[in-house]
């Protein structure tokens, strides 16, 4: 079987403990690279796809993770919503977009941080998923751009002072935290101030992932 599929029947004459020629071996890989490429040809922004088609999907780049949300529109919410409903209604905020890109490539292979970063002046925050293979982060704000992906040093600071110029504000504190899907509850990791010195910085004392 892959991705869920039986590719032939598990008494077929093709298998007797092992592949019997290079023609039944050649058949095999080219059944698998059809499941895989379906799988990955389903998702697309043009249709509705749940939590489980992504997690199903074999391989997913950032960049393809958010290619698939440049339909979905923005609405805020003080909660992070259920994921299937975030995903149904095509309709939610940058911590649904942010907490769900850290769950799904973080099972690809990625090394995923979520990082809140509260703007000064306003009571506005704005979460992204950095990535650190990629040295970017995911925005749900450049969800509609070809560039999805924004460039960025890998520590709380910079990644805040990054999210903040793209606000053309300043920040005042950056938070990473992690998030369950099993109990949605966030837990922070570290807390970062800007006026502090930043060789104080908590995630620069050898805690960063």
């Amino acid at each position: 079987c892959a991705g869920g599929f039986m590719l032939f029947p598990c008494q077929s004459s093709v298998f007797h403990g092992r592949l019997a020629s290079p023609m039944a071996r050649a058949l095999m890989a080219a059944a698998t690279l059809v499941v895989v490429t379906t799988a990955w040809a389903s998702l697309k922004s043009s249709t509705r796809f749940t939590l489980a088609d992504l997690e199903r999907a074999p391989e997913m780049t950032p960049r393809q993770f958010a290619n698939l949300f440049e339909n979905f529109r923005f609405s805020y919410r003080p909660y992070v919503q259920p994921v299937e409903i975030f995903l149904r209604d095509q309709d939610g905020d940058c911590d649904d977009y942010a907490i769900l890109a850290d769950h799904v490539l973080s099972r690809k292979g990625c090394h995923t941080r979520i990082v809140r970063v509260t703007l000064a002046g306003s009571d506005v925050s704005h979460a992204v998923c950095y990535v650190s293979e990629n040295k970017a982060y995911l925005d749900y704000n450049n969800r509609k751009y070809s560039v999805n992906l924004e460039r960025s040093g890998s520590t709380i600071r910079e990644i805040a002072s990054k999210v903040a110029d793209s606000f053309e504000k300043n920040w005042t504190s950056a938070t990473e935290y992690t998030f369950s899907y099993e109990n949605y509850r966030k837990v922070t990791r570290f807390t970062v101030v800007k006026t502090d010195p930043p060789e104080r910085d908590p995630d620069r004392q050898g805690g960063r992932r």
